[in-house]
């Protein structure tokens, strides 16, 4: 998300570089999460769509997905607190304010949308 609100924040060049390099130090790893979640997201649809019902083979796909679900949460978790590391307190609370925005707006979206879908279907 960062570089997305990076000019809204202001960032400085050498801020910009230390990201940079963040997202350098944890491109393979990232890339190596990526790969798993997409095997273990395709190994738990393919068990869905299997012709016969396999209620254990798809319990344990979705413990897989689950599994790198965690993973990738974690790897996210760590890179946002090396990026935060770097940012002025100013910086930190803009971010936080426009997260929270946005946590509002998708929010009041998926309200949206059900109230559609429940009209549509008279509810």
């Amino acid at each position: 998300m960062l570089p997305m609100f990076g000019p809204q924040i202001g960032l400085t060049d050498a801020q910009r570089d230390q990201i940079k390099t963040i997202a350098d130090a944890h491109k393979d790893e990232w890339k190596a999460l990526a790969d798993r979640a997409r095997t273990a997201h395709e190994a738990l649809n393919d068990a869905v769509i299997a012709d016969s019902i396999d209620e254990a083979t798809i319990r344990q796909k979705s413990a897989e997905v689950a599994a790198v679900d965690a993973d990738l949460a974690v790897a996210r978790a760590h890179a946002h607190a090396e990026v935060f590391q770097i940012l002025t307190s100013d910086q930190k609370a803009q971010v936080k304010k426009m997260q929270a925005e946005m946590k509002n707006r998708m929010k009041n979206r998926s309200q949206a949308r059900r109230g559609r879908v429940l009209d549509r279907l008279g509810l």
